[in-house]
């Protein structure tokens, strides 16, 4: 099998941290994902343009992730206020107001200080 002619194939395992509590695009959803779960897959299945359909869309990811890569979108809840957020996310990520971890951003990137092996203090020192 040959290479992705267009660079570089993408890895086995996805590094995208969980949305939690003091996550930048946590809302009032208790089983939230993040945008850019979904981005990944919308740039992998679907062209700009394609019309994305979630019939269980809780805080509106998959919409917005639509939105930034230029898809349309239809979805729906049976929880109103969960739809109401995602018409709220949605048109801020329309006026490029949303804040989100985007998906191209290193997951840690330590300084460097940080990325030298250093023992840590509580260690004892044997000499």
């Amino acid at each position: 099998m040959e290479g992705n002619p267009l660079g570089k194939n993408p890895s086995d395992v996805w590094e995208i941290p969980n949305v939690k509590s003091r996550h930048i695009e946590k809302t009032y959803h208790p089983c939230q994902f993040p945008v850019a779960l979904v981005q990944r897959l919308i740039r992998a299945l679907t062209i700009k343009g394609n019309l994305l359909v979630d019939p269980f869309m809780g805080s509106g990811t998959s919409a917005v992730a639509a939105t930034i890569e230029g898809r349309r979108f239809a979805g729906c809840d049976v929880k109103q206020a969960y739809v109401m957020i995602a018409k709220k996310r949605v048109a801020k990520a329309e006026k490029n107001e949303l804040e989100f971890r985007p998906l191209e951003r290193p997951i840690y990137r330590p300084s460097g200080n940080e990325a030298v092996a250093k023992r840590p203090s509580h260690f004892l020192s044997f000499q």
